[in-house]
């Protein structure tokens, strides 16, 4: 099993709200891995939109994305894309 983690600028001008959040999760449909998403000190479920949007990300903040399973490279690239 792989784990990848990468920190990621958000340069989304919406950041992690509503709409980018519910595109991200959508993502994550397609793929195995396990993924979480830390900004500053809160943690989140990246399969969960209500955990996504409690993280309150902003343009410019840098998120932490950890993603563990056969597919964590693919998944943590199209993270990167989306934020």
């Amino acid at each position: 099993m792989t784990i990848v983690e990468r920190e990621i600028v958000i340069t989304n001008s919406q950041g992690l709200h509503a709409r980018p959040a519910a595109v991200l999760v959508e993502a994550l449909k397609s793929y195995e891995a396990r993924v979480h998403i830390e900004v500053g000190s809160k943690r989140a479920d990246a399969r969960s939109i209500r955990s996504v949007l409690a993280l309150g990300g902003s343009t410019g903040d840098v998120a932490r994305v950890t993603a563990e399973g056969d597919d964590a490279s693919e998944v943590v690239a199209r993270i990167e894309a989306i934020l």
